[in-house]
Formats: C-alpha cells, sequence, structure tokens
C-alpha cells in the first residue's frame, strides 16, 4: 500500500482500466461525443483563451477544445494515464493541431499555474479524486479571476439503464461486492448534486450551477459489438474483470447479455438510456 493520492485509479488507469480505453477509443469517443459537446457549449469559449482539461481520454476533448481557442490561445490536457497522454499526443500530430499540449500528471497534486486558465475543463474525468476538495481547490487556483469551471460527470447508477441493467445480468451469474460508497472515487462519486455543491463551495466557485443531462448511451452499431463493450469495459465489464470468471462463466454471462442487448437494437444501432450531470462554476473576480 501507498499513502500516495489517488495510487490507486494511478495503478488502474495505467494497467488494464487505460489499455482497454485506448484500445476501444473509437467506439468510447463516439459514444461519449454527445456529452462532451454539451460540455464545450456550457463552457462559453472564446478564440485567444486558455483552457486545462482534465482526465482528457485520449485527446479528442483537448484538441476540439484547441480548434475553438484557434493559434492564439492554448489548452493543455492533464491525465493520469500514460497510454491516454501517448494517444492524445499521437493524434494531435496526425492532427496538426500545434496549440494542444498533454501531459502525464494528477490534477490533484499538480503545480499549474497561479491566475492562468480562463477555463478549466473535464468530460468525465474528476470523479476519481481521493480528496475532491483538494483537487478542485487547486484547479481553482489555476484559474484567472473570473475564470470558469465546467464538467459533465455521471448521475447515479439507477438513472444509466446502460449500467444497471447488464449488472442485473452478470449478478445472475457471479457473486458482485457490493457498490462503492457514493463518496468512494470512481465513476459515480460525484453523481449526488448536494455533494457536488459541497465540494465546490469548500474549494472556493461561486455561480454554480448543475444541471441533468438525459440521453442515449450507444453500447455499438450492433450487439456483437455492444456485448464485447460490457463484458470487457463499463462497469460490468470491471465486475467479470475483477472477479476473474473463467470462460464457462464468461459465456453464459455473453448469452444471457446478448438476449439484453437485442431488446435494445435498433436499425442503427444499440443503445441504453444515461444521465449526466453538467456542472458550471467561476472564480470570483
Amino acid at each position: 500500500m501507498t499513502d500516495q493520492p489517488n495510487a490507486a485509479m494511478a495503478e488502474f488507469w495505467n494497467g488494464k482500466g487505460g489499455k482497454n480505453w485506448v484500445s476501444r477509443e473509437v467506439r468510447l469517443e463516439s459514444s461519449l461525443k454527445v456529452f462532451g459537446q454539451q460540455a464545450i457549449d456550457a463552457g462559453g469559449i472564446s478564440p485567444g483563451e486558455r483552457i486545462l482539461d482534465i482526465g482528457f481520454g485520449c485527446g479528442e476533448t483537448s484538441i476540439e477544445l484547441a480548434q475553438k481557442v484557434g493559434l492564439k490561445g492554448q489548452v493543455h490536457g492533464v491525465d493520469i494515464s500514460v497510454a491516454m497522454v501517448q494517444a492524445a499526443e499521437k493524434k494531435a500530430r496526425e492532427k496538426a493541431v500545434a496549440n494542444v499540449s498533454f501531459e502525464c500528471a494528477d490534477a490533484q497534486t499538480r503545480t499549474f499555474p497561479v491566475d492562468y486558465y480562463d477555463l478549466v475543463f473535464s468530460r468525465f474525468g474528476v470523479m476519481f479524486f481521493d480528496d475532491p476538495i483538494s483537487a478542485f481547490n487547486n484547479l481553482y487556483a489555476s484559474l484567472k479571476p473570473g475564470g470558469r469551471l465546467v464538467f459533465i460527470c455521471w448521475a447515479s447508477r439507477d438513472q444509466n439503464a446502460w449500467v444497471g441493467l447488464p449488472l442485473q445480468v452478470v449478478a445472475q451469474h457471479l457473486g458482485l461486492p457490493p457498490a462503492p460508497a457514493s463518496d468512494e472515487p470512481g465513476p459515480f462519486s460525484l453523481s449526488d448534486v448536494t455533494r457536488v455543491n459541497g465540494i465546490l463551495s469548500a474549494a472556493g466557485f461561486a455561480d454554480i450551477s448543475i444541471e441533468s443531462f438525459q440521453t442515449s448511451f450507444v453500447l455499438g452499431e450492433d450487439v456483437d459489438e455492444a456485448l464485447s463493450f460490457l463484458m470487457q469495459l463499463a462497469p460490468s465489464g470491471s465486475a467479470i474483470n475483477n472477479a476473474d470468471a473463467d470462460q464457462e462463466t464468461r459465456a453464459r454471462i455473453a448469452l444471457d447479455m446478448a438476449e439484453l442487448l437485442k431488446s435494445y437494437a435498433d436499425d442503427e444501432n444499440v443503445s441504453m438510456n444515461a444521465s449526466a450531470l453538467l456542472v458550471t462554476a467561476c472564480k470570483q473576480d
């Protein structure tokens, strides 16, 4: 064990978590784009601004933000996963985006320039801090007076069918551990509006707004792609992998999961209901 902040998250995202994400980047980016667009639209972005992108995945949001601020602006992405940083750097080179940079670091403890950024942005990247008040206090310090915070995070598990229904299938074959406590680092740690308000207020933010955003989460273009996603990624995939299920058990889960997915498939894709929170706040002048 280590006392290093966010050690468990660093281990996960630099192990299977990061590798699996990068290997399925195309599917994940396609599915998450609508959420990221909501946050980008809420950012009020202007040419020439400096933006800090937290937990950028494989860099898609950072690159889009860089294109919005133009060559006189700058975007700096910070992620805890080496694999994701490498993927993002490769993507930026291929797209010839020069005003974006990436760094492997922990946003909770990284010393950022003070009063520097116009916007701190995140698409599903701020739910994994051991000490969220300390982390958001650090991000607050990096903002210029009047600077903005915009992020999108998952609402509760029971509002996300794409999480709950596949886990019910897994639970028919494996004993699942209790769900993490609402304040434990993980995808749903910021799903409680009161908790988010408290964290941001304690970190110094003002004009806090939290809105619910519902849409469909596309699991795949067809049942096979959706099945692969749910068996290897998503909370259902994590439950299967953490239980170290044998091949026979995995095969039974896959059969039942495919049956579930068939009822959510149409001519375009396989999708289930999803819910997120769109959060905005600012640093007082």
